[in-house]
């Protein structure tokens, strides 16, 4: 194979998946990622055959409860803790 057939399975095949991965990553920031990883990856693998990703319409809507969730946390944390006065 040559190089430019192994950047073009790198760019098709591969980024997109550790894109999404390390998206999924940050966004839950899990204790033990290794494992967190690897679900995710047999998750992915479950999908539909032939599909390499879920269908953009199913991420977004994951997205937009993760940060529906993310910001009710966030306002729990914020009510829970009240932030000191900042200096003027």
């Amino acid at each position: 194979m040559s190089i430019q057939a192994h950047q073009e399975y790198i760019q098709t095949k591969i980024n997109p998946i550790l894109e999404s991965l390390v998206t999924q990553v940050l966004l839950e920031r899990p204790e033990e990622p290794i494992p967190f990883m690897i679900a995710w990856l047999s998750d992915q693998a479950k999908t539909t055959p032939g599909s390499e990703r879920p269908g953009a319409g199913e991420t977004l809507d994951s997205l937009r409860r993760q940060v529906a969730e993310l910001k009710e946390k966030l306002g729990d944390i914020q009510s829970n803790n009240p932030a000191e006065e900042a200096p003027q």
